[in-house]
């Protein structure tokens, strides 16, 4: 999703973005979801060597210019044998990246611990939360113009895309008990399998609410709630670049490190990992909360990055 998202802004400069993935259902149905036309699908069990052909061939085929990686159940050094004549970027979470490649991004808070920089004299790092790809729907001039009620009225439930734990019904049944003054907004994603039991549990509730499946402009509902509920993922960056008032629960354990680093930045409330004190959420839906400032999030400098490094590749 975040190579989706960052496409998106390559395009707005006159980029031709192209995509390689494996066969997977998730993958191909993202794809097929966010309209990606140009797509190559290999097959699901390629070994990285034949994976690594396919790559050169398209890169010969199509005059590529940048390879843009997110390689995440395997590392990306173990793709050897890549042409040389293209940019060779990654994101990487795992701190292992080829020699070769000239731009790393990562958006953890702690990203910066993860890699040796000394030992890639000619690579760009670009690492901490604001580089983090948010969706090129985000409009930084509504985001600076955003008005707040004095006291919160809708509410936003996003938990994540599958929300195992089903988080969302523990808040809901709660909401329900203490706050049915307030408009709920929940967005349930893809992976979700608890929509019909939430469902027959909010139609017998004294609560406005709605239900909303598989969202693909998140920025519309965060810019449409006074106050919001969501986990330590993506959605806890898009929350703070929104300036969204929200109070934060981590679904896993790589989650805390971020839902800490925003609250002690007053940004959000953290209220636990997996779980919450009930008087504490009741507590926190009045606030107060500090709202950033100015955006924190700078995605243009990783195209701007590209344009810099390609122009040097090319010399």
């Amino acid at each position: 999703m975040s190579l989706i998202h960052l496409s998106r802004h390559f395009e707005k400069k006159g980029w031709e973005p192209l995509f390689m993935i494996r066969n997977y259902q998730a993958g191909v149905s993202l794809a097929k979801k966010h309209n990606i036309k140009k797509l190559v699908i290999i097959e699901e069990n390629i070994s990285v060597d034949d994976e690594v052909r396919e790559i050169n061939n398209h890169i010969k085929a199509k005059n590529v210019n940048v390879v843009f990686f997110e390689i995440t159940e395997r590392k990306i050094t173990k793709y050897k044998g890549l042409m040389d004549n293209v940019l060779k970027c990654c994101i990487s979470f795992d701190g292992f990246v080829p020699d070769d490649f000239r731009l790393v991004v990562n958006w953890d808070v702690d990203s910066d611990k993860l890699f040796c920089k000394g030992k890639y004299p000619k690579t760009k790092f670009l690492l901490g939360p604001e580089y983090v790809v948010l969706p090129v729907e985000f409009d930084a001039g509504r985001i600076k113009k955003r008005i707040y009620r004095s006291k919160p009225q809708r509410l936003l439930i996003a938990m994540g895309g599958a929300d195992e734990l089903n988080i969302t019904r523990r808040v809901v049944e709660y909401l329900v008990k203490n706050r049915p003054d307030l408009e709920v907004n929940i967005i349930i994603g893809s992976g979700y399998e608890y929509k019909d039991d939430l469902e027959r549990f909010l139609a017998g509730a004294s609560v406005k609410y709605q239900v909303k499946h598989n969202i693909t402009n998140m920025f519309e509902e965060y810019m449409g709630c006074d106050l919001a509920i969501g986990a330590g993922g993506l959605t806890s960056y898009e929350l703070v670049a929104t300036r969204t008032p929200a109070i934060l629960i981590a679904a896993y354990e790589h989650q805390i490190a971020r839902c800490n680093y925003f609250a002690q930045r007053g940004f959000v409330k953290y209220l636990g990992y997996r779980g919450f004190d009930v008087n504490d959420l009741i507590k926190s839906l009045d606030g107060p909360f500090l709202i950033a400032g100015e955006s924190i999030i700078r995605v243009e400098e990783i195209r701007e990055s590209v344009d810099e490094l390609l122009k040097g590749h090319r010399n």
